[in-house]
């Protein structure tokens, strides 16, 4: 937070500096007028003398270069006159917007920070500063946010995900450590295509070079990755919108086959099973007082059998019957682990 808090103050220095017509403002002198600002800041933030440090010559540079990109500003540089913008009137931070906007862009500002709290979007936290400044949008201590996420817990599969981004974004081919649950570590050349969060889990879609196909990892069993020599391959048949539009969650058998799922909600569950659908392609097809029976056409896996056993008391699979017998030798599994053993 301090080094995007004393960014902010460095980019308006230098803007006040650009726009000055009453003198020349050469590097040396971006460097001691953003040095001064820094050091107010610190000292009127802390409520006591700190001891002050002249900036880089290379963090002014980057500075420059970051405001050129970043605010579209044209920067001109001579030996006579110094730095100072081409249009005179270029105003990098003046936006002009109604206050029933920036009420509802405050709102939303609010909702983005919460997430730049998130490892995996630490990139959106400079952004959101940014957007503060430039709409002029002042938090105040009181404020609080109306919306709140659930934040994820699994810290091992986050602090892979900016990294995976990247690598998809550039087409990069990797090598990757992989650790299964209770299993060895071994190595998979993946192309990686898709990030997706399921169940507080991030996964990694991808084609493995080995298998011949797209296949998933659970970014939290990733222990190293690495950049491959082997060359990037598209599979023109995957579709990153319509890869798990058969399925819940992420897990897809190459032999699995689609059914018709019928389900026969008890009690209140019918509400919840309606109101929260297990699949996109749910519908109800009966309804009673008792009970309503939902019909639905997936892909059958590990996350939609989850979802039913999570309910299992109040959810009856009514066919296909070899799903059925599936989820009853897990019931009648936990029906031993369960059991009270008599003395």
């Amino acid at each position: 937070m301090p080094t995007n808090s004393h960014a902010l103050i460095r980019y308006r220095t230098i803007d006040r500096c650009l726009k000055s017509r009453n003198r020349n403002y050469f590097l040396k002198d971006l460097i001691k007028e953003c040095s001064d600002a820094v050091h107010e800041y610190k000292e009127q933030k802390s409520g006591k003398s700190v001891p002050y440090k002249l900036l880089g010559r290379r963090t002014l540079m980057y500075d420059l270069k970051f405001m050129q990109q970043e605010f579209g500003a044209i920067i001109e540089h001579d030996l006579t006159d110094g730095y100072q913008y081409e249009d005179p009137n270029f105003e990098a931070f003046k936006t002009v917007i109604s206050t029933s906007d920036k009420d509802r862009l405050k709102e939303a500002l609010n909702i983005l920070r919460q997430l730049s709290g998130e490892s995996q979007f630490k990139d959106l936290e400079s952004m959101v500063m940014r957007m503060e400044e430039s709409f002029n949008i002042h938090r105040k201590r009181k404020d609080r946010s109306v919306i709140q996420f659930e934040h994820s817990t699994n810290i091992k599969g986050q602090k892979w995900v900016s990294v995976l981004k990247e690598k998809i974004s550039s087409k990069s081919t990797l090598w990757i450590d992989y650790q299964p649950f209770a299993a060895d570590t071994y190595q998979r050349v993946i192309s990686p295509y898709l990030l997706k969060e399921y169940n507080n889990r991030w996964f990694l879609i991808g084609f493995d070079h080995d298998k011949k196909l797209i296949t998933n990892l659970g970014l939290d069993r990733i222990l190293n990755v690495k950049k491959s020599i082997v060359d990037y391959y598209i599979d023109t048949d995957f579709d990153s919108s319509n890869y798990a539009k058969d399925i819940v969650g992420v897990s897809i058998s190459t032999k699995a086959k689609k059914i018709k799922l019928k389900i026969k909600a008890h009690g209140r569950q019918k509400y919840y099973l309606d109101t929260k659908p297990i699949h996109a392609s749910q519908k109800m097809i009966k309804e009673t007082e008792e009970f309503a029976i939902f019909q639905m056409e997936l892909i059958p896996n590990f996350e939609l059998q989850s979802k039913i056993l999570s309910n299992i008391d109040t959810l009856e699979v009514m066919n296909p019957k070899s799903f059925k017998d599936t989820l009853k030798a897990k019931i009648d599994r936990a029906s031993q682990l369960y059991s009270i053993q008599q003395k």
